[in-house]
């Protein structure tokens, strides 16, 4: 496959996780960082991202049905992931968040384990599109060797 249609893909894949909101304008500010020098860079970014929200969706889900579950806690945690998405851009999980938050500054053991479960989707299907984009940017960075991505 030719580089040109590659990154035709490529692009074309971007505009549709704009068109359903999955991420914003923001992203865009993530993906000028492959300029810097490093075609890594906004690959690792996106790993990253995904290990820390992993992690914290861990420990939110270890205190779902505790008796004394510490919702400060729970709320800071759900609050890092609403800051980790604003920075990267994932929109999705931007939007989820407030409603965790919600819940755990009510302290309403009922309405946290809804919204986490749909902030667990939500990530769920955030991780699998910007995965699949990933892998395609990954690709071009392979062909390309030392020079830069699209």
């Amino acid at each position: 496959m030719s580089m040109r249609i590659l990154k035709g893909i490529l692009r074309g894949y971007l505009n549709s996780l704009f068109d359903e909101g999955v991420v914003n304008d923001k992203f865009n500010q993530t993906l000028a960082l492959k300029h810097t020098g490093e075609p890594e860079c906004v690959v690792k970014l996106i790993e990253t991202y995904f290990a820390d929200v992993e992690r914290n969706l861990s420990e939110l889900s270890r205190h779902m049905d505790h008796p004394t579950a510490d919702f400060s806690k729970l709320a800071s945690l759900a609050r890092e992931i609403e800051d980790k998405s604003t920075r990267i851009g994932a929109d999705h999980m931007r939007l989820a968040c407030p409603n965790l938050i919600k819940a755990c500054d009510e302290k309403n053991p009922r309405s946290y384990a809804r919204t986490l479960t749909w902030l667990k989707n939500e990530f769920h299907n955030t991780r699998n599109k910007l995965t699949a984009f990933v892998t395609m940017e990954r690709k071009i960075i392979r062909l390309e060797g030392p020079r830069s991505s699209i």
